[in-house]
């Protein structure tokens, strides 16, 4: 186990973060294009359905506070207080999972598969907790490996699975169980066979470090848990019309679809991160001009690649997910841009959701999701009843255009206030 103690280098930390980022985005494309290619439309809307409300349910798991751990350099908190509060998260998300599919009165088989896959994602936010604790200590290597190799051990046996039974089940039971022992023999056996990450501090008695821990992760929390509602109301709609008769099997897997492309920016995203380090370090030397500098580099990007995917998606876009995923799609091409202009809505704001973050200010961007939420949850229906799945696009997009409006806003205000006022910086000429 010598290599594996050696400290990496600073490319290769990098790469295999970039390694794991890419196979975790492409965990939602290939496990979709297994289902639509083996199975009929009622079964993949069943799956696409349960995959929306895991990805809703794991931000109650996780907490949002990977990012909160990963940059406690101090050790404020332990890292066995971090497992205590994930442990107590996670089993409160399959608690809510469990509730929330017996509450929509789902047929039995329904409801256990979605309920596995809350399960599968679950296992997924307990191993995070530990890449959160590589990543503090400097391995983000080891997270990044991780990961990769339980989505790779994943994606082939659920494929496998599914191929050899054309059970959904069976293939999701596959699923979790392989996450379970991944877990084990990577995020596991790193904490025993690295010197660097032995070390183990004893419980801490008392619950005060639990509540000051819960109030530092709240804003992001609710922030990421009503982006993810928002993003999955037009998704609730249509289920709920199929289940009521309204629309016709097999539109849920095409909604699934046509969303997928909107998130190759955030994947694009991921590669700009660095940046939001220099940022914070420009913002707190008061280098002002090079705080906004970086942010308009950002937008320039970031604007490049909107165009990009834009055309891409307009010439061949329909045709290229129609022949992945063995679904005809081509009434849907209007659909597909729509999407993606909200996709390209969403990463922009998130330029200026990273940057009222750095500039100390993340309590008010509750506000912009507040009011996002609620405008998504008034519309959603209302446009899905009279335009069906066009309806549902455009209350998506729409709600993205609302949530970056006001998420502009509000940094511009926030910026202009702190600068004023000499609050956080010290402004250099």
């Amino acid at each position: 186990m010598k290599s594996i103690n050696t400290q990496p280098s600073e490319q290769a930390v990098y790469i295999w973060n970039i390694v794991g980022s890419i196979a975790n985005a492409l965990l939602s494309v290939i496990v979709l294009m297994l289902v639509t290619r083996t199975l009929d439309g009622k079964q993949t809307d069943i799956f696409s359905i349960g995959w929306a409300i895991s990805q809703l349910m794991v931000t109650i798991g996780t907490y949002q506070i990977r990012t909160y751990q990963a940059t406690d350099v101090k050790e404020c908190f332990k890292f066995r207080q971090y497992l205590l509060f994930r442990i107590i998260t996670v089993t409160i998300m399959l608690i809510i999972s469990f509730i929330y599919v017996i509450a929509k009165k789902y047929d039995v088989y329904k409801s256990l598969i979605i309920f596995i896959i809350c399960i599968f994602r679950a296992v997924d936010a307990l191993a995070d907790v530990y890449e959160g604790w590589f990543q503090q200590k400097e391995r983000l290597d080891l997270a990044g490996k991780a990961v990769t190799g339980r989505i790779i051990i994943g994606i082939v046996c659920f494929g496998l699975t599914l191929f050899c039974t054309r059970n959904l089940l069976c293939a999701c039971m596959c699923l979790t169980f392989c996450y379970i022992i991944s877990f084990i023999v990577y995020d596991i056996r790193y904490t025993i066979v690295i010197e660097k990450l032995k070390k183990r501090d004893k419980w801490e008695r008392g619950t005060k470090w639990f509540f000051k821990l819960a109030i530092e992760g709240l804003p992001i929390f609710i922030n990421a848990f009503l982006m993810m509602a928002i993003s999955n109301t037009p998704k609730m709609v249509i289920d709920a019309a199929i289940e009521n008769g309204g629309m016709e099997e097999g539109i849920q897997t095409v909604l699934s679809i046509l969303f997928l492309p909107a998130s190759v920016l955030t994947l694009v995203y991921i590669v700009f991160r660095p940046m939001l380090t220099r940022m914070a370090i420009m913002w707190t030397n008061g280098k002002i001009k090079e705080f906004i500098k970086i942010i308009i580099k950002l937008i320039i990007c970031l604007l490049g690649m909107v165009i990009l995917l834009l055309v891409g998606s307009s010439l061949m876009g329909i045709p290229v997910l129609s022949f992945i995923y063995a679904v005809d799609l081509s009434p849907y091409k209007r659909h597909l841009l729509i999407i993606i202009l909200g996709g390209c809505f969403c990463t922009f704001s998130y330029v200026f959701d990273n940057a009222l973050i750095i500039i100390r200010k993340q309590y008010i961007l509750v506000f912009s999701y507040v009011v996002t939420w609620v405008y998504v949850g008034f519309v959603a229906e209302k446009m899905t009843d009279i335009w069906g799945v066009m309806g549902a696009a455009l209350a998506y997009t729409t709600a993205m255009a609302v949530f970056f409006i006001i998420t502009a806003v509000i940094f511009v205000v926030c910026f202009k206030n702190a600068c004023k006022n000499n609050i956080k910086v010290k402004v250099k000429e």
